[in-house]
Formats: C-alpha cells, sequence, structure tokens
C-alpha cells in the first residue's frame, strides 16, 4: 500500500476526530485572520472616510489671517471654528453655495430645519493682536443671523480628521466676506494640485505687510496690518543692504513733570538725530516743554499701559530732559505712528474709542488744539533700545522700519528674502497627513490579536489535544503497521502529513471563519462596543492580505500544534503497541517542582520593578509555578486511599494526567485574564480640588470674576485631538499651556539641545502619540521631550508646555480656551449654570471633572470588556475541550466502568464518580486562576480604595463553572449510555 492512499484511507476512516482538528485550526486561523481583517477594515474605513471629506482636495494654502482669494491657482473657502445656537465646535465653511447648508448631524443636535433662522458667532478678524494695548478685547465676536437652505446629507467636505459625524455649516463665501469686511479675501485655498511654490505667487499684503512711499522726508516705510512688525521680518528687512531707521511709536497716558503733565501723547523711539544721547534722556518738543514748563536737566516721568499675561497695568519710566527741539522739520512728522484703529482717523480727542479706559477730564483745550494741527505728531522722543524695553512685545517690537533714499527695489527684495511659512502663509499636504492619520492612534488589528490570544490559544490546545486523542485511539493500529515493517520514523512523518493536510484544510476553512469572525466583531464595534469607536460607519473591507496571513498563520501554528503533540512519541515494541500501551514519555515529578520554583523565584525578583506591572508579571508567573506543581502531583504514582465514590473518581484525575493538566491549564489561563481586567476597570474618579473643567470655543481673555470661584486658565493652541476618543493618529496634537504659577516646574526647565519640555497623559503618550517618557520628537518643526506623564488625568488629548515657551512658538495665539475652576462645596452645578448662561456666545461649555474622566474611563473599559467577551469564549472552549477529555476518558475506561457495574455499583455511583473527577478539574482551573489574578491585581485594587467588582467576577465564574458541570455531565452521561457488555468480555 502506498503511503498516500494510507495517509487518504486514514483521514476518511478517522473523519469524527480529524474533523475536530480541522476544526481547531479554522478557528485558529479564522480568529487570527478575522482580528488582522478588523484592524485593515478600520483603517481602510478612516482613509475611505476622511477622503470622502476632502473631495478633491489634495493639499491648501492657509494662514491664520486673511490674504487675496486669486493667490493660487484653487479654490477660496473661509475655514473657521464657531458657536451655531447653543452648540460649540461647529465647523464653519465660506464657500461658493447659493444657500446656507448645514450636515445632519448639527441640524439634529440643533434640531433646525429648513427656513429656520440661527445665529452664527465666529472670531472677528482683526489684524490688531487681542493681547497688545490696542487690541479690542470687547469686540472680538462677529454675530451673523443666518436661515437654513438645506440640511446636507453625508458626504459632508471637512478639513478636520474624525470618525464622528461632520457638524457644520457652510455659507455662501460672498455674504461671509462681507460680514468680516474682508472683500476678496479668504484664509484658506483648497489644491487639487501638487503643492505650489508660494514664494513664486505671494505678496507682502498677503502676509499683512504694506510699503508706503513718504513724501517728507523722502522714504520708503515698511508697516504691518497688525501696527507691530515682527522680529524675523524687521531682521530680514535691516539685512538687505539699504539703510533703514527702525521706529517705534507708543502711546502714553501722561507725560508729567512735577504737577504739570500732558495726557494721552505719542512717543517714539528712534536711533536718529531727534533721539537723547543716552538710554535715561528724553528729546521733548518746544510745544511740550513749554506745557510742562521743563528744561534741559529736569525729571520727567512717562505713565503707559501695558499688557500683562491677561490685564492692562499701568507702569511708568523715569527720564531726564536731554534735548527740546523746534516743532518742525523731521520732529513735525505725523507718519512715525502706525494706523490704530479709534485713534488716528478720529476728528478730536475726544472722539477717540480705543480699547482701553479714557480720562476725558484730563483733556485740555491746548491739547485739542495740538491733535487737530499736528495729528500723531510725537511730543517726545527717546532711544529706541530704551523704548523697546519699556514696549517691546511677543508681536514684534517696531512699528515701521524706514528706508532711505526710496529704492523701487526694496519691496522685492524683501518679499523675496521672507519666508511665507514664517509669516504664517503655509502650504498644507492635508491628504497625505490624513492618509497617515488613517492609519490610526489605536492598531485593532494588533489589538484584537491581543484580546483574542486565548480564543487562538484554546483553539490550538484543542487541535492538539484532539491529534493527541486521535493518535491514542490508533495505538493498536500503529502496532499493526510496526508488524508490517513500518518505522517508527516513518510512521510518525505519516501522523505528520496527516496534521499537514487537516492544517492545509483547516486554513481554508478558516477565511471563512475569519471573514465570519471579523463582521461579528466591526458589528461589535458599532453596536455593543460602541465607545471604543464613537463611530457606527465602520464595515468590513474584505482584503487578501489580513487573509492570507490569517492563512498561513493558521498553518504553521496548526501543524506546530501536531508537531509538539508528537514530540515525545517513543518508539514502543509491536506487541506492546498491540497490547495498548501508553505512547508518550513523561518528564519526572521532580523536573516539574524545580520548574516550579524558579518560576516562584522570578516571581519574587519581579516585584522589585513597577508595582503594578511587576505584580501582574509576578501574577502570571505564580500562575505558571501553580500549573507545575498541579502536574507534577498529577503525574506522582503515589494515590490516595479510597474512602468514598468522590475518593474513587478522584483517583482517575491521574488516568491521564497530561490531559488533567492541559484541562486545567486553559481554565485557569482564561479565568486569570477574566479576572484580572476587571480589576483594572476604572470607576468615577474623584474630581480633586476643581470639580468643573470647561472648554471655551472662542478665546477669552478676561473671565468674570465670581464669589468663592477660582479659575485656572490654559492657553490652546489648536491641533489634532489625542485622547483615547479619536481613532486618527494625531499628527499635531494641541498643546496646552499653564498659567506661570503651576505644580510642574519641570515645564520650565532648560533643556540641552534646546528641546521643549512637554508634560503628557500617560495615556496619550502611550496609546496616541506612540511615546516614551524622556523621548524626544519633532512636530511642525520644532523638538520637544516628555518629561514626566501624568496618571488619569483631564489633560488626556494635549501636551503641556510651559507658557513662556508657549508664547514664543504661538506668539499669534491669542486668549484662554481651556479652564480648570475650583467652586466653593455644593456649589458646582449652580456655577457650571451661570458660566454656561453668561459666557454662551463664546461656546464655553463646562463639564464635571468627573464625567470628563468618565468619558475616557468608558473607552478604557470598553476595551476590557471587548478582552473580556473574547476571553469568556476561550473559557468556553476550555470546559468544552474537558468535556471532550473526560468523555474520552470514560470511553477509555469502559471495561473499568463495566467491571464496577458487575460489582453492585450503580449507574448513579457510576455517575458520581466521573463527575467528581469533572468537577474536580474545573474547580482546580477557576481557583487557580482566580488566586493568581487576585495577587496579580493587588496593587490596582488598593490603588482605588479596595474596590473590586466582586458581584459581576462571581457571577461570571459561577456561569463558567455550571456551564462545565452541565458540558461535563451530558459528556459523562453519554459515555455511560455506551453498551458495557462487550468492554466487560474484553477484560
Amino acid at each position: 500500500m502506498r503511503l498516500y492512499t494510507l495517509l487518504a484511507r486514514n483521514l476518511a476512516w478517522y473523519w469524527r476526530t480529524n474533523l475536530a482538528v480541522l476544526l481547531g485550526v479554522a478557528t485558529a486561523t479564522g480568529v487570527l485572520g478575522g482580528a488582522a481583517l478588523v484592524g485593515d477594515s478600520v483603517r481602510a474605513g478612516l482613509r475611505d472616510l476622511v477622503l470622502a471629506r476632502l473631495g478633491n482636495t489634495v493639499s491648501i494654502v492657509t494662514r491664520p489671517g486673511f490674504f487675496r482669494q486669486d493667490l493660487a491657482a484653487g479654490t477660496p473657502i473661509i475655514a473657521l471654528e464657531g458657536v451655531v445656537g447653543h452648540e460649540a465646535g461647529v465647523e464653519v465653511y465660506g464657500i461658493e453655495t447659493p444657500q446656507v447648508l448645514i450636515t445632519a448631524a448639527l441640524a439634529k443636535d440643533l434640531g433646525a430645519r429648513p427656513g429656520d433662522d440661527i445665529l452664527l458667532r465666529i472670531p472677528k478678524p482683526s489684524s490688531i493682536p487681542l493681547e497688545s494695548l490696542h487690541g479690542r478685547r470687547d469686540d472680538a465676536i462677529r454675530t451673523i443671523r443666518l436661515t437654513v437652505g438645506q440640511v446636507r446629507d453625508l458626504p459632508s467636505f471637512s478639513l478636520r480628521p474624525q470618525q464622528g459625524d461632520v457638524r457644520a455649516i457652510y455659507v455662501p463665501l460672498a455674504r461671509l466676506q462681507r460680514d468680516l469686511n474682508q472683500p476678496g479675501k479668504v484664509n484658506t485655498l483648497l489644491l487639487t494640485h501638487a503643492p505650489v511654490d508660494l514664494k513664486q505667487h505671494y505678496t507682502l499684503a498677503d502676509v499683512g505687510l504694506r510699503v508706503r512711499t513718504l513724501d517728507n522726508p523722502s522714504c520708503l516705510s515698511l508697516e504691518a496690518d497688525s501696527a507691530l512688525i515682527g522680529d524675523s521680518v524687521a531682521t530680514a528687512a535691516q539685512s538687505l543692504g539699504f539703510r533703514t531707521q527702525p521706529i517705534l511709536t507708543y502711546l502714553a497716558n501722561a507725560v508729567r513733570m512735577h504737577q504739570h503733565e500732558i495726557p494721552y501723547s505719542l512717543v517714539t523711539a528712534l536711533d536718529s538725530n531727534l533721539a537723547p544721547a543716552h538710554d535715561d534722556g528724553i528729546t521733548l518738543n518746544d510745544w511740550a516743554a513749554r506745557e510742562l514748563g521743563a528744561n534741559i536737566g529736569d525729571p520727567v516721568t512717562l505713565e503707559y499701559y501695558v499688557w500683562r499675561s491677561d490685564a492692562l497695568h499701568t507702569e511708568t519710566a523715569p527720564f531726564r530732559v536731554e534735548r527740546i527741539v523746534p516743532l518742525a522739520g523731521d520732529a513735525a512728522d505725523p507718519n512715525f505712528a502706525p494706523d490704530y484703529p479709534g485713534i488716528t482717523e478720529s476728528r478730536n480727542l475726544r472722539d477717540w474709542d480705543p480699547p482701553f479706559p479714557l480720562d476725558m477730564s484730563r483733556i485740555h483745550p491746548a491739547d485739542e488744539q495740538y491733535w487737530n494741527r499736528y495729528r500723531t505728531t510725537p511730543k517726545a522722543f527717546i532711544r529706541l533700545a530704551r523704548g523697546r524695553e519699556l514696549w517691546g512685545t511677543r508681536f514684534g517690537s517696531l512699528t515701521s522700519i524706514r528706508v532711505f533714499p526710496p529704492s523701487p527695489h526694496f519691496a522685492e527684495s524683501l518679499r523675496a528674502a521672507l519666508d511665507p511659512a514664517r509669516a504664517g502663509l503655509t502650504v498644507v499636504p492635508v491628504r497625505s497627513q490624513a492618509l497617515a492619520a488613517a492609519r490610526g492612534a489605536t492598531d485593532f488589528g494588533e489589538y484584537f490579536t491581543y484580546f483574542s490570544f486565548f480564543l487562538m490559544a484554546s483553539a490550538l490546545l484543542l487541535t492538539g489535544l484532539f491529534f493527541r486523542l486521535g493518535i491514542e485511539q490508533r495505538t493498536r493500529e500503529i502496532g499493526v503497521l510496526r508488524s508490517l515493517g513500518f518505522s517508527a520514523s516513518r510512521i510518525r512523518t505519516l501522523f505528520l502529513l496527516e496534521g499537514a493536510v487537516l492544517a492545509v484544510a483547516g486554513a481554508g476553512a478558516g477565511i471563512g471563519v475569519a471573514l465570519f469572525y471579523g463582521a461579528v466583531v466591526l458589528l461589535g464595534l458599532r453596536t455593543w462596543w460602541f465607545d471604543a469607536v464613537g463611530t457606527r460607519l465602520l464595515s468590513l473591507h474584505a482584503s487578501i492580505p489580513p487573509l492570507a496571513l490569517g492563512a498561513a498563520a493558521g498553518m504553521v501554528t496548526g501543524l506546530a500544534s501536531v508537531a509538539w503533540t508528537l514530540r515525545r512519541h517513543h518508539s514502543f515494541t509491536p506487541r506492546a503497541l498491540l497490547a495498548g500501551a501508553f505512547l508518550w514519555g513523561r518528564l519526572a515529578a521532580c523536573g516539574r517542582v524545580v520548574l516550579g520554583l524558579l518560576a516562584l523565584l522570578l516571581a519574587s525578583l519581579s516585584l522589585f520593578a513597577n508595582q503594578t506591572a511587576a505584580f501582574f508579571f509576578a501574577g502570571t508567573l505564580l500562575l505558571i509555578a501553580a500549573l507545575l506543581f498541579q502536574s507534577a502531583w498529577l503525574h506522582a504514582r503515589k494515590s490516595p486511599a479510597i474512602g468514598s465514590l468522590v475518593a474513587l473518581g478522584l483517583r482517575s484525575v491521574r488516568y491521564r494526567p497530561g490531559r488533567s493538566v492541559l484541562c486545567i491549564a486553559l481554565i485557569a489561563s482564561a479565568t486569570f485574564v477574566i479576572a484580572s481586567l476587571d480589576a483594572f476597570r476604572r470607576d468615577a474618579s474623584p474630581p480633586g480640588p476643581f470639580p468643573l473643567v470647561a472648554d471655551s470655543e472662542l478665546p477669552l481673555i478676561n473671565i468674570p470674576p465670581l464669589e468663592g470661584v477660582q479659575f485656572i486658565p490654559f492657553r490652546l493652541h489648536p491641533g489634532d485631538d489625542a485622547s483615547c476618543l479619536n481613532l486618527y493618529q494625531p499628527q499635531n496634537p494641541r498643546i496646552l499651556a499653564p498659567p506661570p504659577r503651576n505644580p510642574w516646574p519641570l515645564l520650565d526647565s532648560r533643556l540641552p539641545g534646546g528641546a521643549i519640555p512637554a508634560i503628557a497623559d500617560a495615556n496619550s503618550m502611550t496609546y496616541s502619540l506612540h511615546r516614551k517618557l524622556g523621548e524626544e520628537f519633532e512636530l511642525a518643526g520644532v523638538r520637544y521631550r516628555i518629561v514626566a506623564a501624568l496618571q488619569d488625568s483631564v489633560f488626556q488629548g494635549a501636551l503641556l508646555i510651559s507658557e513662556e515657551n508657549f508664547l514664543r512658538l504661538f506668539p499669534d495665539t491669542a486668549g484662554y480656551r481651556f479652564f480648570l475652576i475650583h467652586t466653593p462645596p455644593g456649589k458646582a452645578d449652580e456655577v457650571a449654570r451661570t458660566l454656561t448662561a453668561a459666557l454662551s456666545d463664546y461656546g464655553f461649555v463646562v463639564q464635571p471633572t468627573a464625567a470628563r474622566l468618565a468619558s475616557f474611563h468608558k473607552v478604557e473599559n470598553t476595551y476590557l470588556s471587548t478582552f473580556r467577551a473574547l476571553g469568556g469564549l476561550g473559557l468556553l472552549l476550555g470546559t468544552v475541550g474537558l468535556a471532550a477529555v473526560l468523555m474520552r476518558n470514560a470511553l477509555e475506561r469502559r471495561r473499568e466502568l463495566a467491571l464496577l457495574r458487575a460489582v453492585g455499583y450503580r449507574p448513579r455511583h457510576l455517575l458520581t464518580m466521573v463527575l467528581a473527577e469533572n468537577v474536580f478539574l474545573l474547580l482546580m482551573g477557576l481557583s487557580t486562576g482566580a488566586v493568581c489574578a487576585a495577587f496579580a491585581t493587588a496593587p490596582a485594587v488598593l490603588a482605588r480604595g479596595g474596590r473590586v467588582p466582586a458581584a459581576s467576577l462571581a457571577i461570571l465564574l459561577a456561569l463558567v463553572a455550571a456551564t462545565g458541570i452541565a458540558s461535563s455531565s451530558l459528556a459523562t452521561a453519554a459515555a455511560l449510555r455506551s453498551p458495557l457488555l462487550d468492554a466487560l468480555k474484553s477484560e
């Protein structure tokens, strides 16, 4: 007989056992391939979602301010974030559309229908920085009344990668430009082609700069729309080889000498023949000197406003009159001052409307006459270095730069020298960034591989178990083959070929299982485990790579399981095999004890590492040690005395000790995982000293005071959410800056290499940013180093840096948008209602800190629930394996049971004996896993006050025990129903 003929006949004859092996391989293949398919489907879903929302957009040109809409060939839009009605965090797009459109998600939140009026609140564009002297902080919001024209269904355009529904409003571009007083200007261009070279297209006006030609004196004047020239622009302008004169003009509340003062006067800082020779000197024009009665050498004090942190402060600076110059020539130049809205266009002083307080009673007729005649002509001059020291800001320290003589080449030379990106005009490759983000912050394929580990392990162990059972029942066949001249190696090859055929067939069947398993898991993510993904838009994307990976892995692991089963197959004589000899060698009991002691030693040593991780690792080693000790006990030759039916049944546990240990290991491992997971579930956390947390859609400069309420404001640079609530990989995470006095001195440290010290939430750092403590990384050209991690914090989703570094990196980001709020005891709800009502125009959303943390915990707990559910399936497979093993044991012991029956034992006695063995193995597995899990999770349980979900865990273990006992009882009853007479005759 040929080998392949024997192989085919063996596969057909032992089809029941082979079918069990095939199903085990198919299960392992399906679980592994399905897990990979889930990861691939999530990534494909995220990719399809973001690409559908981007449409044909490849990249965008954007700037914090506005620029010409015909800057480059593209689709001009205005992209903002605002508040619609009571809904904050709404994307606002000005596009070419004849009517106002809103997305279905926003319409549902608003309860709006076509024809309804809604209020849109967005930041009011201002070239003047809000956190500067002339910033209009009380007029920072533009409110627009709109009529809903249509509710737009999916897909909806969005530049923001997000798995949730798009909450956006689309306004006609011309309407939004008119309401924002930005005719012909936008802040975003959509490009459907490769990024453009902005150096070839932009003008100085596109980055907020202008060059004026002055007649007296004859020169050029470089000025900025913001009234302050940035330091990088100033450096570039002064390095072009032209003769330049930097100027800083500032408004003094008073020029005072003794009892005399001149209110609201412009003072210019410069280095020219008008400036004094010393830093403490001041030059007055003759009109100012006459009003003050000042002479050379007299002391003069300047009083002025400066913006510090979040408020205006009045400061003073002493000077000594060094020169008095006639109000003529260079000293009579009104062009020293930039344009200040509310001031420079006023006809008289009393018409001034600045964003800071004025005391009109201080103004005298002489002051009005000066304004009427000389307008913005400065009344005093100081040295430039002293002016920068007093009035320099993060936005710049110059109001203009004059160029002598006026050159027609200066503007183009400056344009060529400037980097438009440094001025905020950048090209963002949104499509490539979106595709990178769509890889996901969480690799669901990897996670579900972990989650399904015990399910796969159970399937593979059962595969090896059933294959071993199949070989054991063919002992006499092996004896016949040996008698016919087959060598032991050839028989082992035959079994390996059988295993290979079953592994290949099982892997093929596993592809279908993988598709089913992937579809069920994705259904679970859309329904039962929705909190883990936050979207119902995921669907199965069947592709060849994950299925091929699962099939290949299933074949390899299935064959490996078979080979592991055959590893200790010994060569017995044909006579012994024909008599039913036991085919498997045994490791000495002392060897198992030594290995168990080694595992205990490693468990003890691991406790010196990080507490929680060490205890979990130690618990795992303790589980291994317990299984090794149990294996040594079961393999011992000495048996306990027989004192009852139960004791007689427990003797049978040693009948096949390897099978018994395998059953205990399956149940103990799954129980260990399930019990451990429950200990890591997070309940509601105490709010600490700040019971409320708030987000503001529009920046707040001044917060209305409330009695007994303390606000801790944080600056916010918008970016990607790096919390567990965002499936997309954050490319540029949000950045927060606490006030200078904070509990994190590491933020103010100076690191070698110039990296910015940053603090992150531990979960965000590990699972979203995929960084480690102490690691350096680069974001938008800036290097950061994580110097500390916060455990279970409300800062999940952002990086924390110092305010000093924040203002240096993001000087144009004004105000505060994140707040921790301390309230009097029992007043949190009242304070939340008051703040929400008072600051609704800003999209101020107040939330209990416990609720914010609970939203993060819900995601973590959902992952644990997923793991527990799949671990439960593994435990179910373990109980099925236990029932199969006991049924096989009962069938093999039919002669023993028949003999007992013949000497007077009744069927219920036999059932009690076999069931005692079953229950013993089941309870051993459950108790071993539970005890080791309790040790492994002790730090986690103690960290949350000793609370443990004992009720749910007890119910789960009771259900497992009941299921195991029921299935074992059925298997035992089935074995005992077989005819025992034939077995007794063969005894």
